[in-house]
């Protein structure tokens, strides 16, 4: 994390808030732990590194998978929830969960009591327990990283995992090892999911890039051109699409900007599409071609006859549903197979029925109407964020994934120390407190 030194607030200052001598901060749910002589404590910086580790394997946690335990991701989220845990007691107070919190809370408890009458209760056990562990990275997230430096942080574990998936897939390419006919891909991901990885590190990577400095700049390019490399390897369809709507973070953090920063950015997007149109082979161009006609009067490579099935079963349990994790046996008999739903829409409201699919939504309402409360250039951030994150799960089945809840647990996060900076102005003296349209391309 020697990086930190280059990570810059939305004005390019220190992203590290100051307080003033003797007094104590609040933010109107809590008081924040990341201030003072607390933030120095050998455990609140050992359990922060532990969940920073989480953070960067998130991207790559399929490349190790151990038999009988999970992936290797489990081996860094214990000690960090164990250490985290023993954190917060030590500093005596619990932070008030935001309104998100309670309805995630309320999904997963859902998710849980649909064991009761589940057509796969095996599965639902382990979709139960997938919740559980989410809900902790989320409570970590919230607990550990209040304040924008840390936020900031984990943002960048994020993207600094995607090197290793991405570099991963590159190698792949160059040793002609083929995920499948013409398509690759790295980190031990699917190719679909690993463009959806790739395509959400795009806006955090430009995000983190206009409020850096120096080499810091050059290494968040790179990492665009990596993600858009990666997304075009895998040919795969959803994720190009998401690229595309994540790639807009562009023009729109630059709607205001300097005509030598607007050059500047749009130059990094076309050195991508150049290097998509120059060195990949042309099989991924002409999957990525077919989108026109699959969306007209194609099968979406037979998603279209998993929607047919699962909308099928819908309404047979419209308000219950089948219960979580329960889509592949449902849809059995209709298909012949076991398959997810490919859709993360239709999979929450097959498997947990109206109920389910309106906490879902009450949880997307809530984190939208948080980021419209933001400042301008966060708000295009994480609009853009979510924007792709709905794009990309139109097509694949990412309810229970790490990526999806990291990111919304870090929205949480963020909109709530944005809202702590504006409500504690009299007391809490930040190193940054405007918020322009850019720093620097």
């Amino acid at each position: 994390m020697s990086d930190s030194a280059h990570l810059r607030t939305f004005d390019g200052q220190s992203a590290m808030p100051v307080i003033a001598r003797g007094q104590k901060q609040h933010n109107g749910w809590s008081a924040s732990f990341s201030l003072g002589e607390e933030n120095s404590s050998t455990i609140v910086r050992l359990s922060f590194g532990f969940l920073w580790l989480l953070v960067f394997a998130i991207p790559w946690e399929d490349a190790v998978t151990i038999p009988g335990f999970g992936t290797g991701t489990r081996l860094i989220g214990i000690p960090a929830l164990v250490l985290g845990v023993i954190a917060v007691i030590a500093r005596g107070k619990v932070r008030h969960p935001a309104a998100g919190h309670v309805i995630m809370i309320l999904f997963a408890l859902w998710a849980t009591v649909s064991y009761l009458w589940s057509v796969d209760q095996d599965e639902t056990l382990v979709a139960a327990s997938s919740y559980r562990q989410l809900l902790a990275m989320v409570w970590l997230i919230w607990e550990l990283a209040p304040g924008l430096r840390e936020q900031l942080l984990l943002l960048n574990a994020y993207v600094f995992g995607t090197f290793v998936s991405g570099l991963d897939t590159v190698y792949q390419f160059l040793s002609h090892h083929e995920a499948a006919y013409q398509r690759y891909t790295g980190g031990g991901s699917n190719p679909n999911d690993l463009a959806l990885l790739m395509a959400l590190s795009i806006p955090a990577a430009y995000f983190l890039l206009i409020q850096s400095k120096r080499w810091m700049v050059w290494v968040y390019r790179f990492q665009l051109i990596l993600a858009g490399t990666t997304i075009f390897l895998s040919a795969a369809r959803g994720g190009f699409l998401a690229g595309l709507v994540a790639f807009s973070i562009v023009p729109l953090i630059h709607q205001r900007s300097s005509g030598r920063r607007r050059i500047v950015g749009f130059l990094t997007t076309a050195l991508v599409i150049f290097g998509g149109l120059t060195f990949l082979p042309a099989s991924s161009w002409e999957r990525i071609s077919t989108i026109p006609d699959e969306l007209r009067e194609g099968t979406l490579t037979g998603r279209t006859l998993i929607w047919g099935a699962g909308f099928d079963v819908f309404r047979e349990h419209p308000f219950l549903g089948v219960g979580a994790a329960g889509f592949r046996q449902s849809v059995n008999r209709a298909l012949s197979e076991e398959i997810v739903a490919h859709n993360t829409f239709l999979s929450i409201l097959v498997e947990q029925g109206v109920i389910g699919f309106s906490l879902f939504c009450a949880l997307l309402g809530v984190l939208a109407l948080s980021v419209s409360a933001i400042p301008s250039v966060p708000r295009r951030f994480w609009s853009v964020t979510l924007a792709v994150w709905v794009v990309g799960v139109s097509s694949l089945t990412w309810e229970i994934r790490k990526p999806t809840w990291f990111f919304f647990g870090l929205l949480m996060a963020q909109c709530a120390s944005l809202a702590s900076r504006n409500s504690s102005s009299s007391t809490l003296v930040p190193a940054g407190t405007s918020f322009p349209q850019t720093r620097r391309a």
